[in-house]
């Protein structure tokens, strides 16, 4: 059953809990248990087993985890929810798994797109695709990207996605960088396969890498990690070259049950500038970003 039918069918007429809105207390146990059933149900997999599903199985386990993110509900039950104590204890867990899917995932399309004579088909078949095509037309806009301008994307992944669509579709570079020897590879060979080595380069390397190369906007991926020292360092490469845009990915409200959302103190020394909440099935907000003491970085 459909989480949104689950939801309607089981909700008293009318029923005040905590302030919050109606029949908050019959919606937050049906999320809760579906949140904990896909933790159930994820416990059979290992690394090593996920990494052995075809990119169909892969989607199709996380279709329940998705549909839960996606819930139109507001932002104080999905504070309730995700501050459960049953809930905090799988979602280690089941943040750590929704990360190694995206991985394998990108892994596999890329494998199939550089297998293709026809690339941009198979990419348009990815079924997140009409995700990140939402995505990036919010990117250009909140951070006012032009085709002069050069985007730095910490995280690109095995299938620097953002990059490829920014160059084919708005004619803006990128360097996409990423400490997966193996996935800056693969990043190369895709980039190469759909001829778009004049707009895009990948580099091996984190944020340290930032300092080599030239960018007019930094990109953190949702996935980057450590955050915190991500974004030192970044502070402190704004305030030897001077101002430059900066944007990064998170979760927020229920989709914060995918991954843990980037936190006050990881931004530290920053000041939010914009924020684009995302609609429709679009997985991240948006945050731009200025350092504190230099309100000309936007």
């Amino acid at each position: 059953m459909r989480i949104e039918q689950a939801i309607a069918d089981d909700l008293p007429l009318a029923k005040e809990f905590s302030g919050c809105c109606l029949d908050c207390s019959r919606s937050f146990e049906t999320i809760k248990s579906h949140i904990l059933n896909f933790y159930d149900e994820i416990q059979i997999h290992n690394q090593e087993s996920l990494s052995s599903l075809t990119p169909e199985e892969l989607y199709a386990l996380y279709q329940d985890l998705d549909e839960v993110a996606h819930l139109e509900v507001g932002d104080r039950l999905a504070e309730l929810i995700l501050e459960d104590e049953e809930i905090k204890r799988v979602l280690p867990t089941i943040r750590s798994c929704y990360s190694a899917f995206f991985d394998y995932h990108e892994f596999h399309l890329a494998k199939e797109l550089l297998s293709s004579e026809k690339p941009w088909l198979v990419l348009r078949s990815f079924p997140l695709y009409p995700r990140y095509r939402a995505l990036i037309k919010n990117q250009v806009k909140a951070a006012n990207l032009s085709s002069g301008d050069i985007l730095a994307f910490l995280g690109c992944g095995p299938l620097p996605i953002t990059p490829i669509l920014l160059g084919r579709i708005y004619g803006i570079s990128s360097v996409g960088l990423d400490n997966d020897p193996l996935a800056v590879e693969t990043a190369r060979d895709c980039v190469r396969h759909l001829n778009l080595e004049s707009r895009i380069s990948i580099v091996e390397g984190g944020e340290s890498g930032l300092e080599d190369i030239e960018w007019d906007v930094v990109l953190v991926a949702a996935l980057a990690e450590p955050k915190k020292r991500i974004f030192q360092k970044i502070g402190s490469i704004l305030r030897e070259k001077g101002p430059r845009k900066v944007c990064y990915r998170t979760y927020s409200g229920m989709r914060a049950v995918l991954y843990r959302p980037v936190q006050p103190e990881d931004v530290k020394g920053f000041r939010k500038v914009r924020e684009i909440i995302p609609k429709g099935k679009v997985n991240n907000t948006l945050v731009v970003l200025e350092l504190e003491e230099d309100g000309r970085n936007i």
